[in-house]
Order: C-alpha cells, then structure tokens, then sequence
C-alpha cells in the first residue's frame, strides 16, 4: 500500500470515528433513535442515522483524492475529478433519501421514486461517458435500487453491515489495484476507512446503528463502484463475490414470504442472518461468521481476476454454492439442536 492509500484509509476512519464523537449525541437530543420492537434484533434504545459520521469520513477523504489529482496534474487533473465528484454526489442524495426516512418524513412510495431516479439518471451519466447500451443502464438501475435496499434489510445486528462494508470496499480497492484503477482503489479504501472508524461504535453494546442514511449511502457507494468496474471489463463474478450472500439473503427471504403470502413490505425478523442470531447465537457471532463467508467468496474469486472465466476456474464459482448452502441451513441446524438439547434436559 502507498502513503496515498494509506492516508485515505486512516484519513476516512479518524474523521468517521470524530464524526461520531460530534454527531452522535446531537441525534440523541434530537430523539433520532431507534427504539426496540417486536421485529428488532436490539433490546436497548439505540442511536439511528449514525451513517452521517460515515457519510463525512467517505466525503473528506474523496474530497483529498480530487486535490491530490489536481495537485499531481494540475489543469489535466480536472477531468479525472468527475468520477470521484459523482461518486460523492450520489452517495449523498441516497443518504438524504435515508435521512428523511430515519426523521419519518418521507413515505414509501417517495423512498422509491427517489432511488430509482437517482440509479437511472447515474446509470445514464455511466452510459454517455462509456460504451453501454439501453440493457446496461436499466440492469444498472436495478442494481441500484436493489443493493440499497438489501443494505438497508441487513442493518440489523451489531457489526455486521459495517463489517461487510469493510470486506467490499477493501476486495473492490484490491480489484482496483489489480486492474491499474488507481481512483477505485482510493475510493473503495475512502468507503472502507469510513467503515472501520464507524465500527467499535456499532460493536458490542452498540451507541449506534448505520440507521437508513449510513445504509443508502453505503448501498450506493457499493452500487457507483460495482458499475465502475464492470465498465473496466472486471468479469461479474469478481463484482458480485463479497456481495452474493446479502443478495442471497434478502432474495431467498423475499421468495419465501410471497410463498407464504405475506405482506412483503411489512417489516419482519426472517432474514437468515437474524434466524441464526434468534437461534442463539450473539450479534458478534453472526456477524463475524458473515464476515468469513465473504471472505471465502472473495477468494473463491481470484482465479477468475486472474484468467477470467474459463474452464479452470468454474469450479471455484460452484464452491458458493456450498457455502450459500451452509449460510441457509445454519439456522435450521441450530434450533434442531437447540429442540434436542431442551428435550434432553
């Protein structure tokens, strides 16, 4: 790692931990909290829009990048700007959008205009500046939406969108460097600093959840980079791999409630990872195995960086099979063997 890389990373995470220290109790006097119910997977009230710190850690340490590119090259640097200036505005009006929703300002219907508006008018900018065509930008568009979303599904336990978003950010900034992408690899390490600043606050007894601002923000920063480096040719595989068991989650948990018949929009505590924390394991625990499965798939996925897609390296691909088989059926496993343990005793 560079001093330009190591600077952005510790640069995003002290101003994010910072960030905390100021914005947190400003939310809290607000009444900006987030009080336990009958769907939660807390029990104590909790401070919610805690990704606003995340959001000034991501936004700083972009902001030293543009400089930094105007400072090496001068007038010519000011192209190379655009991207990181985008980057930074749509991670910002997801937020707002998540914002709003955390003050319990905006309605559901609006939540979604605004973030399909907001991922088809980036996937056109994406469009006009590279070869993609009309299919490209609406798969773009519903990535967007989708990623945010399942971001914000999966902020539920202590530690584990904010460990996720460490393991993303820092595979997208290793694919950057691979592929000579030097404003990826500073942008994914901007969003992976950030996350490491936000975490010890998000640990144990956690002070804070990301809350719908930190969750859309993260969900689009993931969305802006996934699509940059698809457009570089990165094979989807590489993409998609720390991102498939969220995906996976929320898909599976979706299909299963419209078989069942329920109500889709209601909230609800059936997503995997909250089945396998209701089946008795902590929210350390549940986060920290995530955290390892992604890392599995990450490296699952080298040798297709590597070669590509090609014969050798399908067989990694069928390796996540297994281990989305295993994500799926912890839950069943434990609460067979809690029932057993109970019917020994």
């Amino acid at each position: 790692m560079d001093l330009q890389s190591l600077v952005i990373l510790v640069g995003a995470a002290a101003i994010t931990a910072v960030s905390v220290l100021v914005v947190f109790p400003l939310l809290r006097r607000a009444g900006i909290v987030d009080v336990p119910s009958h769907r939660s997977s807390h029990t104590l009230s909790t401070v919610r829009g805690g990704g606003i710190a995340i959001g000034c850690g991501i936004t700083v340490a972009t902001v030293v990048v543009m400089i930094w590119n105007i400072t090496e090259h001068g007038v010519f640097g000011l192209g190379s700007i655009l991207l990181p200036a985008g980057f930074l505005v749509l991670t910002w009006c997801y937020s707002a959008i998540g914002m709003a929703d955390d003050l319990d300002s905006l309605r559901p219907a609006g939540r979604l205009v605004g973030q399909i508006v907001l991922a088809l008018l980036f996937s056109a900018t994406i469009a006009m500046i590279s070869s993609q065509g009309i299919a490209h930008l609406l798969a773009f568009a519903v990535l967007g939406v989708t990623t945010v979303n399942a971001v914000n599904f999966v902020d539920g336990l202590n530690g584990y969108a904010a460990e996720w978003t460490i393991i993303t950010a820092g595979w997208f900034a290793f694919v950057g460097s691979w592929i000579g992408e030097k404003d990826i690899e500073l942008l994914a390490l901007a969003l992976a600093g950030a996350a490491v600043g936000f975490l010890p606050f998000n640990l144990g007894r956690a002070k804070a959840f990301l809350g719908d601002t930190g969750s859309y923000g993260i969900g689009a920063a993931v969305f802006a980079l996934a699509v940059w480096l698809f457009v570089e040719g990165v094979p989807i595989v590489v993409i998609v791999a720390p991102i498939i068991f969220v995906f996976f989650d929320v898909g599976l948990t979706l299909v299963l409630r419209l078989f069942r018949g329920a109500n889709i929009l209601l909230p609800h505590r059936e997503h995997i990872y909250q089945r396998i924390q209701q089946a008795g394991w902590p929210h350390g625990s549940v986060s920290l195995f995530h955290s390892c499965l992604c890392i599995l798939a990450c490296i699952m996925a080298v040798p297709t960086l590597v070669s590509g897609n090609t014969a050798t390296t399908y067989p990694a691909h069928v390796f996540w099979v297994v281990l989305l088989a295993l994500y799926a059926l912890l839950p069943l496993w434990l609460r067979r063997r809690a029932r057993k343990g109970a019917a020994n005793t």
